[in-house]
């Protein structure tokens, strides 16, 4: 018994250690999709689960988000759902030497096909063994009741259909 609640009370630290909240507002500065993190870009910056994650809500009713990771393979953003199951999903990688992306609708532990696509634009560039994915969306496809649920994933391979590794989900209130 007194195992089995020294457990629980690891698993809950360990998933609050593996989500974090933040706060948007419109911003009229808005990032430039080029797969470069300029310092000041974004509204919003942190670092979760060894991945910097970045975040704007830009005043033309697009919400721009960014991606970096300690890795030669692919990095995502999923909007929507704070797992996989009913997130959308955009990964990227450079993948036999050309930028590849691709955009999915997260259903249970997988993905499967989008049935419309949302990204306007999209860039994702590998240097010094960190990859870094940016892209915008309209954000009427992320915001709901206030806020952006959204996750970060990496892997160590570059072919978009591997398993990834670390992951971390947010909250973004939307003021």
């Amino acid at each position: 018994m007194k195992r089995t609640i020294l457990a629980a009370i690891a698993a809950l630290a360990l998933a609050g250690s593996a989500s974090a909240q933040a706060t948007l507002t419109k911003s009229a500065t808005l990032p430039l999709a080029d797969g470069t993190v300029s310092a000041g870009e974004y509204q919003y910056q942190d670092t979760v689960r060894g991945m910097k994650v970045y975040a704007t809500l830009g005043t033309d009713d697009t919400l721009y988000m960014a991606v970096q990771a300690s890795t030669a393979g692919w990095v995502g953003i999923g909007v929507g759902g704070l797992v996989m199951n009913g997130s959308r999903l955009f990964m990227a990688s450079i993948l036999d030497g050309k930028p590849s992306f691709i955009e999915k609708a997260g259903v249970g532990h997988f993905y499967a096909d989008a049935k419309s696509l949302v990204t306007k634009k999209w860039a994702v560039k590998t240097a010094d063994g960190t990859t870094t994915l940016e892209l915008s969306i309209p954000s009427s496809s992320a915001v709901w009741k206030g806020q952006v649920n959204a996750t970060f994933a990496y892997a160590k391979s570059a072919n978009l259909s591997s398993k990834h590794g670390p992951y971390a989900s947010m909250t973004f209130a939307v003021k």
